[in-house]
């Protein structure tokens, strides 16, 4: 996980990158990694969770949606693909 604290502002965290081993996928640690980072983010004083997923890859929409965060509506344009902003509050 690459999580960054304070950023944008300084009552969320954004997580740039997450990833499990593929072995270990779809048997529920993601989703209790997620769990144990909220609380902890909670516990700090950070108010709510960024982060972006690429436009068309629906196992990453349906993990982070299935982890109670949201599309904003933003989006952000690279040469190759669109992310896709989404947010969770704790």
């Amino acid at each position: 996980m690459d999580l960054i604290i304070g950023f944008p502002d300084k009552t969320t965290a954004f997580i740039g990158f997450f990833m499990t081993e593929v072995d270990a996928q779809g048997k529920g640690l993601g989703s209790a990694l997620i769990t144990e980072l909220r609380n902890a983010m909670s516990g700090i004083g950070i108010k709510e969770v960024r982060l972006g997923w690429v436009k068309g890859n629906p196992q990453a929409e349906h993990f982070w949606k299935k982890n109670g965060f949201a599309e904003t509506g933003a989006t952000n344009e690279t040469e190759k693909y669109t992310v896709i902003v989404a947010r969770r509050e704790l």
